[in-house]
This record gives C-alpha cells, sequence and structure tokens, in this order.
C-alpha cells in the first residue's frame, strides 16, 4: 500500500481555540503542524525560550509552571478560563496526572481535555508496574528492580537499565559489567532488563473513548539523536500492530498513545513501555495517512468516527533543524521584563 490511500475518513472542519502545552517539545509542535490551518492554536511551555511559543502570535503564547508545581493546574485553568479555550491537549507526561486530577474542573467550563483515565497514566509511568500488568498479553522483556539483592543475581551482560518512572529515555543506559551495574542505585528506583537486539518500533495507536482502536500505525526508529527519532519509516508489521493494540486496551489507554517494542534475539517484538500522549514522530504517521491530531479533535467534536482500523502507507523520514527568526523583545515580553 504505498500509493494514494482511497479517503476512509473525511473530517467537517470546525474552528476550534486550542491551548497546547509543552511547546518546547517535538510533540506539541507535531500537533501544531497538523492543525494549524482550521484552528486557533495557543502554546504553552515553563521555557520562554521554547520554540513552538513563536510558531504563533505573540497574544496566543502563554508561560506555565512546571507540571509538577502545585501551581501548574491553577495557573493553566485560569489560563484557558480567561482565553476561551475549547480544547487542551497536554503533550509532557509530568502534566498529564494533575491534570486528570482536574479534568472534571475544566470541563466545567467548557474546556475538553481528552486524557487516558487516571489508573493508566499512573500505570504507564510506572514502568515496572506497566510490565507485572502486561506480562501475559504481550511479549516483555526479562526485567528486574535494581535494590541490594540484584548484585547476588546471575546476570547476562550488557544489560539495559532505566528508572523505574522516568520521561523518555532520561537516566536510560546500558550496563557493560558487575561494576557498572554496581553504580547503579540500589533503592528499587531503577529497573534492569535484558538488553534486546534487533528494531526498535513506536506505534502510534488511537483508542476512541469507548476503548475501540481505530489506528495502530509502528514506525522502526531507524536512527536516534537524544532519544527523538530522526530517520524512521512506517511498516506494516502485522505481529506489532497486534500488541500494540492489546497493550494500549489493558493498560486502560483512550485516545492516544505510543507504545514501544524491541525485537528480541528470537524475533519476538517485546514491550518496552507506553507513553500515553502525542508523540514526537507524528508528521510521519500523518503522511502515512492516518492524522491522529484532526482524528482527536473530530471525536471531542461529536463527529461520526471510523470503525476498525484504518489503513496506512509505508513512508519514511529524515528530519533536520529549520530556524525560526524573530526579534528579541518578543522574548522579553514573555520574560517579563
Amino acid at each position: 500500500m504505498d500509493g494514494p490511500l482511497a479517503p476512509t475518513f473525511q473530517q467537517q472542519n470546525q474552528s476550534m481555540r486550542i491551548l497546547l502545552t509543552g511547546a518546547g517539545g517535538p510533540s506539541a509542535i507535531s500537533v501544531w503542524k497538523s492543525l494549524r490551518d482550521d484552528h486557533q492554536i495557543f502554546m504553552a511551555d515553563m521555557d520562554p525560550k521554547a520554540t513552538g511559543l513563536y510558531l504563533v502570535p505573540a497574544d496566543q503564547r502563554l508561560v506555565v509552571p512546571r507540571g509538577d508545581s502545585p501551581s501548574f493546574v491553577d495557573h493553566t485553568y485560569e489560563a484557558c478560563r480567561s482565553l476561551g479555550i475549547e480544547l487542551l491537549i497536554c503533550t509532557v507526561d509530568a502534566e498529564l496526572a494533575p491534570l486528570a486530577h482536574a479534568q472534571a474542573r475544566f470541563e466545567a467550563i467548557g474546556v475538553r481535555l481528552p486524557l487516558s483515565p487516571l489508573p493508566a497514566l499512573e500505570l504507564c509511568r510506572d514502568k515496572l508496574g506497566l510490565l507485572d500488568k502486561l506480562k501475559g498479553v504481550v511479549p516483555v522483556p526479562d526485567y528486574t528492580v535494581v535494590d541490594a539483592d540484584t548484585q547476588n543475581k546471575p546476570h547476562v551482560f550488557p544489560m539495559f537499565a532505566k528508572p523505574r518512572v522516568s520521561a523518555g529515555s532520561r537516566g536510560a543506559t546500558v550496563i557493560a559489567d558487575a561494576g557498572e551495574l554496581r553504580a547503579l542505585p540500589q533503592d528499587g528506583s531503577y529497573l534492569l532488563q535484558e538488553l534486546l537486539p534487533g528494531d526498535e518500533y513506536s506505534v502510534d495507536v488511537y483508542l476512541k473513548a469507548d476503548g475501540a482502536a481505530i489506528a495502530a500505525v509502528p514506525r522502526v526508529r531507524m536512527k536516534t539523536d537524544s532519544g527523538i527519532a530522526v530517520a524512521a519509516r512506517t511498516v506494516h508489521d502485522q505481529d506489532v500492530i497486534d500488541a500494540a493494540i492489546r497493550a494500549a486496551q489493558t493498560a486502560g489507554i483512550r485516545y492516544v498513545a505510543n507504545v514501544q517494542f524491541k525485537r528480541a534475539a528470537d524475533g519476538q517484538a517485546n514491550l518496552l513501555e507506553i507513553n500515553p500522549r502525542f508523540p514526537g514522530t507524528l508528521p510521519l504517521t500523518a503522511e502515512a495517512g492516518v492524522d491522529l491530531p484532526n482524528l482527536l479533535v473530530a471525536e471531542v467534536s461529536g463527529q461520526s468516527m471510523p470503525t476498525g482500523l484504518l489503513p496506512f502507507r509505508e513512508r519514511m523520514v529524515v528530519r533536520y533543524w529549520s530556524e525560526q527568526f524573530f526579534d528579541p523583545q518578543e522574548w522579553r515580553q514573555l520574560c517579563g521584563n
């Protein structure tokens, strides 16, 4: 299916006032690329130097507290109320659970806040809990918690270690030997896994509010830089598609998520983690024929949604830097100077 796709879903564009958080990251910018032509997009970030802030007009830029700050929810709520925001799309992991706790508050003022349920968000943040729950549902790598007893267990090096709770690839590292293993925190905050040698996949999935899957688009991460794919291609690998849907549904995901796998030596695709938000390589999924941000807008707007999985084509992308120039006074205004 490399040629044009037959139309399977026709969205009726209805302009909305949409606030995107995490304007400094590729996820928010990717969502902006899909929605900018049909909607009024506001961008928010804690850093006044965040790239995405300067993609929108000056009166549509917001500087907000950190997602883990006690003032984040109140600040964002007041911004949505004063600006007449109709849809709030969060792209920062640390913001998801605080916003989910306050979801009813936002919806009471007419702000749609499409998130997975709070238990699903908390499960996805805890990589150990996620593997425990999905073991037996989909293949998972051998894993253990790094604690005081870890050194006394047999290990086959090299291995892979990552924080039990983290965002993206921060803190992830290859462990070459017992000495490097001893250097890790022994307090249960790290997860130790077998090092999988095969292709790594990111699967962009969409589960409607009722839990039915309508999209699952795998892409092979061909080259990464600082945890971000800079070369990737979509593939019709049915085992990965099926596993991603099972994993997302079992975890309780709703709307958009990114499910990550890596093939083991036996060829099986093993689950790594689930990110219950928009991914940064979203434009490739849209180019392949499945525009997830527009699907989300359609669903929250009450439009009829597809039934069954949407088709997609195999496409490839390489990414490059692009500059955005502006008067420094715009930055000073955001800083309050």
